[in-house]
């Protein structure tokens, strides 16, 4: 029974880096994606948070897991960026800008120049899954609870804060809906139906970027995103259909959330230049090469690299 939950997680951790992929290749569906997609991660980030933890425990480990690859991939892409921008003679970049931005920020506004653009998630979530293990850990009223995380949504919603404090504060929410819908064990599927009918038929799809933090209405988009996250959850474990190939890349989303940047411009790159720059193709191709990264980390898995994706 265990091992199924596992598996049923690692699908729903397939598909949210695939809609990922997809959204940033800038398809017709990328509007429609981003209504969802990043609060639908944030929720399966809830699933296996550990209360049990002491804080300064809970802090190293989430560190740890989530900082060492920020720094080091973000530092790997400025030293990449840097390198095109002089192959291909372009303005160098502002290197004032970009340490601050990566060092300090942290946020998707200053680490857009480089293909670091991506990484804003990794403190997010750290400071997400940690305001949220405080929260759980110190608030014993769930009523109070879900005041004080509305609190923090709105804090991080309206307020600029370092080390992309405020994005983790907006994305607790989801984290704890996450912890929440694991816990339980509840089944959402008709009332997701449910709502996200009466909200397309009477608002349409409300516009999201999370990372940005642009809302079209806070209310109607956390209504939205949530409804139909529980949508995919559900289905995903009524249905129990888990292909090794699925699993596998369910279970290296790190990996491909860092990389995808790169395949999908070296898609785009082959697709604009050589096919009319089919969406479509773009993705193929951008599959194809991550599924080579796969492989490659599947067969060099001890390199120092490795050990943090």
């Amino acid at each position: 029974m265990a091992t199924n939950r596992l598996e049923w997680v690692e699908t729903l951790k397939c598909i949210g880096i695939v809609v990922v992929i997809l959204g940033h290749i800038s398809s017709p569906l990328s509007s429609f994606i981003y209504s969802w997609h990043m609060p639908f991660f944030f929720i399966i980030a809830g699933f296996f948070l550990k209360v049990d933890l002491s804080p300064i425990l809970f802090f190293k480990k989430e560190f740890y897991r989530l900082m060492i690859p920020y720094f080091i991939f973000s530092l790997l892409a400025i030293f990449i960026e840097s390198i095109k921008r002089l192959v291909l003679n372009r303005d160098m970049l502002n290197w004032n800008d970009v340490l601050q931005g990566t060092l300090f920020w942290m946020d998707i506004n200053t680490l857009s120049d480089t293909y670091a653009f991506v990484l804003w998630f990794l403190p997010a979530l750290l400071f997400a899954r940690f305001s949220v293990y405080l929260v759980i850990r110190y608030i014993q009223f769930n009523w109070f609870r879900w005041f004080n995380l509305f609190l923090l949504f709105l804090i991080g919603t309206y307020i600029e804060l370092p080390f992309a404090i405020d994005e983790g504060l907006n994305a607790a929410l989801f984290v704890y809906i996450g912890w929440c819908l694991f816990k339980e064990d509840n089944n959402f599927l008709i009332l997701g139906c449910i709502m996200l009918g009466c909200l397309y038929l009477f608002f349409g799809i409300p516009s999201l970027d999370m990372a940005s933090k642009s809302y079209q209405n806070p209310l109607l988009n956390i209504i939205w995103s949530v409804s139909f996250s529980f949508l995919i959850i559900t289905a995903i474990r009524k249905l129990d259909i888990n292909p090794r190939l699925i699993l596998i890349w369910g279970g290296n989303t790190m990996l491909l959330f860092i990389i995808h940047p790169y395949t999908n411009n070296i898609a785009t790159l082959i697709v604009d230049k050589y096919m009319s720059g089919f969406w479509f193709i773009k993705l193929f191709i951008s599959l194809l090469i991550l599924q080579c990264v796969i492989l490659f980390k599947s067969r060099y898995r001890n390199w120092r690299l490795f050990r943090y994706v």
